[in-house]
């Protein structure tokens, strides 16, 4: 064989070699940088950050619809069959005062409590509810678990929480619930030191911190909403204006008397005067009772960087018929409309979706009892980031809500 042909021949061999080369250190790269995303504290938003800056926010759009979405059909591959997600076990025991140890214990339904001859009020905790798809529930779906944050022994609990599943086709998409007594807890908002950002108001004036006068009554914080870069939406915290509200946006009220209104902006628009701060967030997922008409179709209205199809962490704000209980929902593996359906069925009216992806959603729950300096002791769900002075020593960068007792 001459000189020429034996080089042809190695020609094909060399090319192969180096796609293969190419091929692995791509999936090396790529799957190092999922583990460096999940696991390396401010990887993410950093990364996203840096390639949007370079490429452009459609870019990186287009790269965390496809990321998400492999991942998706990996885990629907994997855990098709498996049991439904849960984020805690639900015991046995259905008494309704104060678990002793720390345990969760079963709330009852209201039918268990209350007297069937006095008339229907308002109440906390709310009622059991149904699970949507019984064929992904797990046992204790729609069951309120006692959480001692906040609580007082001998008096009934100001927070409960419970799952639901509310994916017919995916068992390991599950969102945790919070609902939180308005009677006995208040709500504030709070800028971040540099999100939203906003040319009205000054960094020196946006701390990013609960205040120290609070501390002692502090029961938990979680996030707020998107960047401003991702949609513009409004927010105003004690007559000062961060962005302007928009007219298309679902709007979180919160009222000088304590009182919570989430809606559409022009439905709350005329009690603007009477709001201590609002923030808004895409479309309602929940309003007047009733499902978004457009969650069933395939559009970015609940997230500039992700469409509202991506099954990606989710979290949501919601306020019952009453207005006496304020719902918080971070939802694992899900899309805009389930967590919408999962919403609904905990029981509430009216709801908006918070922030998305993985790092930014959380809640987090302080010492208890309360100590005089203030820690963050765990998450309301596994896998996410904290430190333990989040909020109250570490400013934080993004926008959250906070928690604490009312005064009696």
């Amino acid at each position: 064989m001459t000189a020429p042909e034996t080089e042809k021949k190695k020609k094909p061999r060399r090319w192969r070699r180096r796609v293969g080369i190419g091929l692995g250190v791509t999936l090396v790269a790529g799957g190092a940088t999922w583990w460096a995303i999940h696991n390396v504290p401010g990887f993410g938003p950093a990364l996203a950050d840096g390639v949007r800056a370079v490429l452009g926010p459609s870019v990186v759009a287009w790269i965390e619809d496809t990321a998400y979405g492999i991942a998706d059909r990996v885990n629907v591959w994997r855990h098709g069959d498996e049991a439904p997600t849960t984020f805690w076990e639900t015991p046995a025991s259905s008494s309704a005062a104060l678990p002793a140890a720390p345990a969760p214990e079963v709330v009852p339904a209201k039918a268990d409590v209350a007297d069937a001859s006095a008339p229907e009020t308002p109440s906390f905790p709310p009622p059991r509810f149904e699970p949507p798809f019984t064929n992904v529930a797990a046992t204790g779906d729609g069951t309120w678990l006692v959480m001692q944050e906040g609580s007082r022994a001998g008096e009934p609990p100001v927070m409960v929480k419970g799952v639901v599943h509310p994916d017919p086709k995916r068992g390991f998409a599950a969102v945790a619930v919070v609902a939180m007594d308005l009677t006995r807890v208040a709500i504030r908002l709070v800028a971040g030191t540099t999100e939203p950002v906003s040319q009205n108001v000054p960094l020196s004036e946006r701390p990013g911190l609960v205040p120290a006068t609070e501390h002692l009554d502090l029961i938990a914080a979680f996030n707020g909403g998107f960047k401003a870069l991702h949609g513009q939406y409004g927010m105003m915290i004690g007559g000062k204006t961060f962005l302007p509200p928009r007219d298309i946006a679902c709007t979180v009220g919160l009222y000088r008397d304590g009182a919570i209104r989430i809606g559409t902006w022009p439905t709350l628009a005329p009690t603007e005067a009477q709001m201590a701060a609002y923030r808004q967030a895409p479309a309602c997922l929940v309003e007047g009772g009733e499902l978004n008409t457009k969650l069933t179709e395939y559009n970015k209205n609940w997230g500039a960087t992700v469409s509202g199809e991506t099954v990606i962490r989710r979290s949501a704000i919601g306020i019952d018929a009453a207005g006496r209980t304020l719902f918080y929902a971070l939802g694992e593996a899900v899309t805009a409309q389930s967590l919408a359906r999962a919403m609904k069925a905990a029981g509430a009216r009216d709801a908006a979706q918070l922030d998305v992806n993985y790092a930014y959603p959380r809640f987090l729950l302080f010492e208890h009892p309360p100590v005089a300096e203030r820690r963050v002791a765990s998450s309301l769900v596994p896998h996410v980031d904290y430190r333990t002075h989040d909020y109250v020593k570490d400013p934080s960068p993004r926008d959250f809500f906070y928690v604490t007792r009312r005064s009696q």
